[in-house]
């Protein structure tokens, strides 16, 4: 799974939503700011443990719907004072891989 996420965000790496930026910030006072082109493509994640939680989207007859989550997990040392420095994705594999997977829009539609 790894693999697939690292090859299909080096493919889509003019998608704009690879442009938002994660902050990484250590107890030291050290921070950073990183692509999440950067933090995909680098392959310097771990794939977390998958987990069932109660979807917080609420429709008009379905109450409880339990769905999966996979985390992203980012670990680093900082380059300040050595220790670690942890991130989770803001979005969970089932949304990105798809996400990842959708063609541009057509730039004559959209310019």
């Amino acid at each position: 799974m790894k693999d697939t996420i690292i090859s299909l965000s080096r493919k889509n790496r003019t998608n704009n939503f690879l442009k938002n930026k994660i902050q990484l910030k250590c107890k030291c006072g050290f921070s950073e700011k990183i692509t999440y082109y950067d933090f995909l493509s680098g392959g310097k994640f771990d794939v977390g443990q998958t987990t069932q939680m109660v979807s917080t989207y609420i429709s008009e007859s379905i109450y409880d719907e339990t769905i999966r989550v996979t985390p992203l997990n980012l670990s680093r040392k900082c380059p300040v004072c050595g220790e670690e420095i942890r991130a989770v994705f803001p979005i969970s594999v089932e949304n990105l891989i798809p996400m990842l997977q959708m063609a541009p829009p057509d730039p004559l539609m959209y310019g």
